[in-house]
């Protein structure tokens, strides 16, 4: 039997915005677990999406009061942060276009139910569905993407937030106004209580920063949210030349007794070993690039950027007593300058 939150397709909003279709997830899509998606529609040809908070799986939960508390905790920390970037203006971050709540279509023989959606601007598609779309690898595109991409979670950083779920399925593309950061559910704000504060990978386990993974790691509050931020862009590299995960292929190329599933000893005591797959990471990345220049730019930058142990990332050239060794302007920098030399055919890919 669908859920209320499925049961919206048809309806009007209060603020006018018609529910015209329920979007479907792909092979290729995660994330949106406790919500459902909607295309909406106005008569004046304008479109937007919904996200429908689904509660109805918590009624069926060990202690269902907990569990629609914690969910209902999420949707108000979601609401609010997304709420601060509109106030602050963040260019690069989806945009919110409202909230609010509706009774859901009644289900034969059961009443309606209240639902508690978000309305963000529509885009044409996230990150993976747009390279599946391109019949080539194209490098000029693929550093403008890049460069958005970081310049999104500046704009985050420099209002406190850390997003600490960023992966290609949280990209997403909206024309000639290119790539924005979306799906704030994660995120992280000193001032904005969340239930997922205290967990210790709030986001994806196959794209997050190792030491979040693993038992034990010493880290300090910049290392454990920025430095996590930070590794998370990187691997977005990776993933743009080489379609590889960063965090699930280090753990594919050692050992299982090594994986952060298995390992019983310390962080300090496994580090040898990320080393090992992360250096057969490298392996894959560099057979994706074959142009030397291109090549020496995207190592640089990646191994800044990804290293498993924590202590060594960061921008390498940050000076220990001015702000955090986790800022990206330097790397913003690099990526704009990379970007404009593949547009004017200075760069190649190969």
């Amino acid at each position: 039997m669908p859920t209320p939150a499925e049961l919206l397709q048809v309806l009007t909003l209060d603020s006018g915005w018609y529910v015209e279709q329920l979007l479907t997830r792909d092979a290729t899509q995660t994330g949106g677990t406790f919500s459902t998606a909607y295309r909406l529609s106005k008569p004046d040809g304008s479109s937007a999406f919904l996200k429908a908070m689904d509660y109805e799986a918590a009624l069926s939960a060990p202690d269902p009061a907990a569990q629609l508390k914690l969910l209902i905790d999420a949707y108000v920390f979601e609401r609010e942060i997304v709420e601060l970037c509109g106030e602050r203006k963040l260019s690069r971050v989806v945009r919110a276009i409202g909230s609010g709540k509706v009774l859901s279509n009644a289900v034969p023989g059961s009443p309606s139910k209240v639902v508690q959606y978000l309305i963000f601007e529509l885009a044409t598609g996230d990150l993976r569905q747009t390279l599946s779309s391109m019949p080539q690898f194209d490098l000029t595109w693929t550093l403008k993407c890049l460069h958005e991409i970081f310049v999104a979670a500046q704009q985050l950083h420099t209002h406190r937030i850390v997003h600490q779920d960023i992966k290609p399925s949280n990209v997403l593309g909206y024309g000639p106004e290119g790539a924005k950061l979306a799906d704030l559910g994660r995120a992280w704000h000193p001032a904005i209580r969340a239930p997922h504060d205290e967990m210790p990978c709030a986001g994806a386990r196959a794209y997050a920063a190792p030491e979040l993974l693993y038992k034990g790691a010493l880290l300090t509050e910049d290392e454990r949210r920025y430095g996590a931020d930070f590794y998370l862009l990187g691997s977005m590299v990776v993933f743009m030349f080489t379609g590889l995960r960063t965090t699930a292929s280090v753990m594919a190329c050692i050992s299982p007794a090594h994986t952060w599933k298995n390992w019983t000893g310390t962080y300090d005591q496994v580090l040898p070993y990320l080393e090992h797959g992360f250096a057969d990471v490298l392996q894959h990345l560099r057979l994706s690039i074959s142009n030397d220049r291109l090549w020496t730019e995207i190592l640089d930058i990646v191994q800044q950027m990804c290293d498993p142990d924590i202590k060594r990332r960061g921008d390498k050239l940050h000076k220990a007593t001015i702000g955090s060794r986790f800022q990206l302007h330097r790397l913003i920098s690099k990526l704009y300058a990379l970007h404009t030399r593949a547009r004017l055919g200075i760069l190649q890919a190969t």
